[in-house]
Formats: structure tokens, C-alpha cells, sequence
């Protein structure tokens, strides 16, 4: 049988910001090699390491402690939920309660990993979005192609070397952050 597996339901919160991690956290050029691990392609993005710009996003979530976090990357399938999880700041780990793609709720069906990867990220957003049922959402990617334009008050696009340390990427993840905070204060 092929599919997402229903026995587990995922986590949810009130306000979700789903988070892409390559071109976000740290330097698009991220490599995966089955024996060096995970790191930033030298030649690429010289002097850039992992999670660079993580304590950016600890900074800005700060006086919002009603987010949750989702992990919207490739990082989901590998190396994987738990060992991203494990590589995060203990200030933004603590934060996270899943991924659009995890093993618990869609089984390690083979196939299901697969039409995952195929999807555009926007793709993988919505529908965990559609699972989760958030009241409020927000998506901060480098990954821009082909986001729906009612999604526009919740895409926030990365420029993929400069991530969060972007100042105007930050003042928009922040200006959104606050909206979103005072539209669920005022009951919305």
C-alpha cells in the first residue's frame, strides 16, 4: 500500500513559521557526501559554516513565544528530522515541533519519500499546513518558484547567500510576526 500513513497526527500550534535551512539558516551551497557529512561548499560560499545565521532567527522569534517551527528542507529526508533536530541551537530547537516531511507520519514507505521530493517546496508547505491546521502560518525559504499569490502574506523569500542576515529579510519576517501576533490577540 501506498501512501501517507494516518496513525499519527502531527503536532500543531497556533502560529506555525515553517523553515528552510539551506539559503535561510545558513549558505545555499550545502553539500551532502556519505562520508564528510553535511557541510558548505568552500569554493562556493568561502568562510560560510552551518547555522551561521540560526542565533538571527533565535533574536527575531524571541518576543514571540507562541511560534512553533516546522522544518521545510531537504534536511527532513536527509540526514533526516531527528538528526537536524540534534544540530540546531538548544535556544531554537526547543522550537520545533516537526517537519513536511517526517518517517512518523508517512511511514518509511519508499515510494512516499520519493513523490515527496518531487514536489515543489511550496507544495510540501501547503499540505503540511493543510495537516496541521495552524491558525497562522508563515514560510521563510530561498526556494521561490511557483508560490501560489495567496500565499503572499505568508512567503517570505530568502535571498539564498545572504539568508537571515539580510536586514531586510529579517525587518519582513518581524513586520509579519507581529501582525500575525496582534491579529491573534485581537481574536482573529
Amino acid at each position: 500500500m501506498h501512501g501517507p500513513a494516518t496513525s499519527r497526527q502531527p503536532r500543531t500550534a497556533e502560529v506555525v513559521l515553517y523553515v528552510d535551512l539551506d539559503g535561510v539558516l545558513q549558505s545555499q551551497w550545502v553539500m551532502l557526501h556519505p562520508k564528510q557529512g553535511v557541510y558548505i561548499w568552500p569554493s562556493r560560499a568561502p568562510g560560510r559554516v552551518l547555522f551561521e545565521w540560526a542565533p538571527i532567527l533565535v533574536e527575531v522569534l524571541r518576543p514571540f513565544p507562541e511560534v512553533r517551527c516546522v522544518l521545510s528542507s531537504s534536511w527532513c529526508v536527509r540526514p533526516g528530522y531527528g538528526r537536524t533536530l540534534k544540530r540546531l541551537l538548544e535556544d531554537l530547537g526547543w522550537r520545533f515541533i516537526g517537519g513536511t516531511y517526517h518517517r512518523c507520519v508517512f511511514g518509511p514507505d519508499v515510494w512516499a519519500e520519493a513523490s515527496f521530493r518531487e514536489k515543489p517546496r511550496w507544495l510540501q508547505v501547503c499540505e503540511d499546513v493543510n495537516r496541521r491546521k495552524p491558525k497562522r502560518w508563515l514560510a521563510l525559504d530561498d526556494d521561490v518558484g511557483g508560490w501560489p499569490s495567496w500565499t503572499s502574506q505568508n512567503f517570505i523569500a530568502c535571498d539564498g547567500d545572504l539568508g537571515l542576515s539580510c536586514a531586510q529579510t529579517r525587518a519582513l519576517l518581524t513586520e509579519r510576526l507581529e501582525s500575525v501576533h496582534l491579529d491573534l490577540r485581537a481574536g482573529g
